[in-house]
């Protein structure tokens, strides 16, 4: 992969140079250092992108849905996903929306020229693109009608190995807000490619290994088309939405940044219970070979309680194996508790427990735990799908990752033991 190492590129805010002050919005300018926000529905918007990027493996599926879905949210006219490549210094466009093709052809972007700033971590706003010596083909851009590019680095483990640009018909700044959105879906774009390309990577070794045996086997990436799926019908609230965004964020950099599952679980789990300010976190998966809910991973709960028996798939909230959230006020007393005493020793009283939806199979089972008698919300109940969601993807992707990676072993010992030479 074509990494540039990037000088500062934790930050994701503008440099001084570019202040907020007396900024021009749609045509009108608004003193002071915050420019009127348009309604943005940052944790759906987020959540659906992230779901994408961790459940398909084809990145140029991800990378379109990225192009297309950022678009509206923020009321800009276009954009565009580049990759760089470090031989030539040059952005080859790999996805694009609402971009006629007259301005696709326009030429190759030289990267030292059109967004060196952008290269060094730091998102880069050129408010008039028909006119600002940065912009590569300013003529293009006046007869695309394109106004302001918004140039956003798509950086991964501390290196940038692309941009993500926005284009706008009126002169436009962003707030910091829509730029952390716009920052977040640039990594995860980021993500995306890594994750497509290593995967790929290991299925085109495990093809080799087993044609070196004399196994006619193919490998052929996951060519899935995502489908988008609305947490709920009803809008969150803004402030809310800003706030569930950003845990979902730290939610998906956590899961990207660790493919072994024991590694993954135990720190998804805390971050659940910390987001949702509960007692305690389980996530469960279902076997159905023993028709048991197993622990994958805990928060905030005693060993003792963990020890109390083997949770049923048959007795322990079953409703919730079959695609529904459900609530419970006082486990003392709903019969569909299976040990409520145990609850109770714990002091637990209160219990929130959704289903682990992967490609709409239910999977297994979140499970919070309050120590208040709580009523959960319809939007706390969708936001902790959504971290449910997230949460199964990531065991289906640890589970991948190491089945793939256990087979490229295997045929390895394999041909060596049968003392074939792998090439």
């Amino acid at each position: 992969m074509t990494i540039v190492k990037a000088k500062g590129c934790a930050s994701h805010k503008f440099g001084s140079e570019h202040s907020w002050h007396s900024q021009k919005v749609g045509g009108r300018y608004a003193e002071g250092s915050r420019v009127e926000e348009i309604q943005v529905q940052y944790f759906q918007v987020f959540h659906e992108i992230a779901r994408a990027v961790l459940s398909v493996l084809n990145v140029k599926t991800v990378l379109h849905l990225i192009a297309k879905r950022i678009v509206s949210p923020l009321g800009v006219k276009a954009s565009a996903l580049m990759v760089l490549d470090q031989e030539t210094h040059r952005l080859e466009l790999v996805a694009s929306h609402r971009l006629s093709d007259r301005y696709l052809r326009k030429g190759p972007l030289d990267a030292d020229r059109s967004v060196a700033d952008a290269l060094s971590g730091i998102p880069v706003l050129v408010e008039s693109a028909p006119t600002d010596p940065r912009v590569q083909y300013r003529k293009e851009a006046r007869e695309e009608g394109v106004a302001s590019i918004l140039s956003v680095p798509m950086v991964i483990r501390g290196g940038i190995i692309g941009v993500l640009r926005l284009y706008t018909a009126e002169p436009r700044r962003f707030t910091e807000n829509e730029l952390e959105l716009i920052s977040a879906i640039a990594e995860i774009g980021a993500v995306a490619i890594e994750n497509a390309r290593i995967f790929e990577a290991k299925g085109e070794e495990l093809s080799k290994l087993l044609e070196t045996g004399g196994v006619d086997h193919e490998y052929e990436p996951d060519p899935e088309k995502y489908r988008v799926k609305a947490i709920s019908r009803e809008g969150i609230d803004p402030e809310k939405s800003y706030h569930y965004f950003r845990t979902i964020h730290r939610l998906t950099r956590t899961i990207t940044s660790m493919i072994e599952m024991e590694r993954t679980l135990e720190t998804v789990a805390k971050e659940i219970a910390k987001a949702m300010l509960v007692k305690g976190c389980c996530l469960l998966w279902m076997n159905t070979m023993t028709r048991e809910l197993e622990l994958l991973a805990s928060c905030g709960l005693s060993q003792t309680y963990l020890s109390k028996g083997p949770l049923s798939m048959d007795k322990s909230i079953p409703q919730v194996l079959k695609g529904e959230a459900v609530s419970i006020t006082d486990v003392r007393t709903d019969p569909r508790i299976q040990y409520p005493k145990a609850a109770e020793e714990e002091g637990i009283l209160s219990m929130l427990s959704v289903p682990i939806t992967v490609k709409e199979t239910v999977r297994g089972v979140l499970r919070l735990y309050s120590s208040n008698s709580r009523p959960f919300r319809t939007e706390e109940i969708d936001f902790a799908k959504a971290l449910a969601e997230i949460s199964g993807i990531a065991i289906i992707n640890a589970k991948l990752h190491q089945e793939r990676t256990d087979d490229i072993a295997f045929w390895k010992a394999t041909l060596e033991y049968l003392g074939i030479k792998n090439s």
